[in-house]
């Protein structure tokens, strides 16, 4: 750990912690996160599982659903968090003991928890925060923190772990990946983390993860949805059609964030029958989760905080276009934007 202590005390006590351990009950602890994780969801469960095994000894396994293929995330799984596995590959899990998830919440509708199950442990950092939370043994969700990882490395913290180069460099990446380096949001702790942790890092693995190669089939699928993307005065919309993966919409997402004079920008496009949404603002603008929460059907699930979001709808039928037009026009009434906007390339 860095020598400095944080300028805002470790909120971590003892107490804390030991309510922590008695909630995996022995272990083994499943950890889950939301499907197709991101490097915070997969940081938060690797320094989850070193809390629990190097503190008390209790076994952890690593279980994520979904696809990792953005090449970053691909990179990061096998380079810094190599013990998850697909959660097909574990147990039954109504066997475990205790579950835990990080990055998502029972009945968030963006993880493979099944609504007979309750989990033992809950870490998050999205809005909204869900009901019936109560009946869960072990709560930390913090909405004024940029990232989950951060949350639980103030554990590691406390309770005197020392983090190894790979798992430093895994969390700083995973805080680096929700703020955009500290330009995204984010509260006083976690810049104080991220900052601690720059003396900790990997510099060479942490390149190897962020700078990972991209397959040709990235930029096809780039060069198509800036084709798809429409400009509505400080909104811009990319229906993206069927998708070759589902996080593809948070990297189309990122980019046309950055364009001049853009407060929010919204991807959308449907893989394995999900449509998923992707939302991202700037400073000047409304918190995405209040944004996405806005419109989102009835029969979808989605949050987020400040300038990130995102959430997915099931599809009733075959024909996704109609889904992803209602979403089109909520989020222009949100935005107070109208017209039928203009093409950012010209077909």
């Amino acid at each position: 750990m860095a020598d400095m202590p944080f300028e805002n005390d470790n909120p971590i006590s003892a107490e804390s912690l030991g309510e922590l351990r008695q909630a995996a009950r022995g272990g083994p602890l499943l950890v889950m996160t939301h499907d197709n994780p991101d490097p915070d969801a997969l940081a938060s469960g690797a320094a989850l599982q070193v809390l629990f095994e190097s503190m008390w000894g209790i076994p952890v396994h690593l279980g994520y659903s979904g696809l990792i293929d953005r090449a970053e995330n691909k990179a990061m799984l096998h380079i810094l968090t190599p013990n998850w596995l697909p959660l097909e590959s574990l147990r039954d899990l109504q066997t475990y003991p205790a579950i835990a998830l990080v990055d998502t919440q029972p009945r968030a509708g963006n993880n493979r928890l099944p609504g007979n199950l309750l989990p033992q442990i809950v870490f998050d950092h999205h809005h909204p925060i869900r009901d019936g939370l109560e009946q869960v043994r072990f709560l930390d969700i913090r909405t004024e923190m940029a990232a989950t990882s951060s949350i639980i490395y103030q554990y590691l913290e406390a309770a005197g772990v020392q983090l190894d180069p790979l798992l430093a460099t895994a969390i700083f990446y995973g805080i680096q990946t929700d703020t955009q380096g500290l330009s995204r949001g984010g509260s006083l702790q976690d810049q104080e983390i991220y900052l601690k942790l720059l003396s900790l890092i990997d510099r060479q693995k942490l390149s190897d993860v962020a700078q990972a190669g991209l397959p040709r089939e990235y930029f096809r699928a780039f060069t198509n949805g800036l084709k798809a993307t429409r400009v509505y005065g400080r909104a811009v919309c990319a229906c993206l059609g069927s998708l070759p993966r589902p996080d593809f919409v948070s990297e189309m997402a990122d980019v046309l964030i950055r364009l001049q004079d853009t407060h929010a920008a919204l991807c959308i496009g449907e893989h394995g029958g999900v449509i998923y949404l992707s939302l991202r603002t700037q400073n000047s603008s409304k918190d995405a989760g209040w944004l996405i929460q806005h419109m989102i059907p009835s029969d979808g699930k989605a949050g987020g905080h400040g300038m990130m979001a995102g959430g997915q709808i099931p599809l009733q039928s075959n024909n996704a276009e109609p889904v992803m037009e209602e979403v089109r026009v909520k989020f222009l009434e949100v935005m107070g934007e109208s017209g039928q906007g203009e093409d950012l390339i010209s077909n």
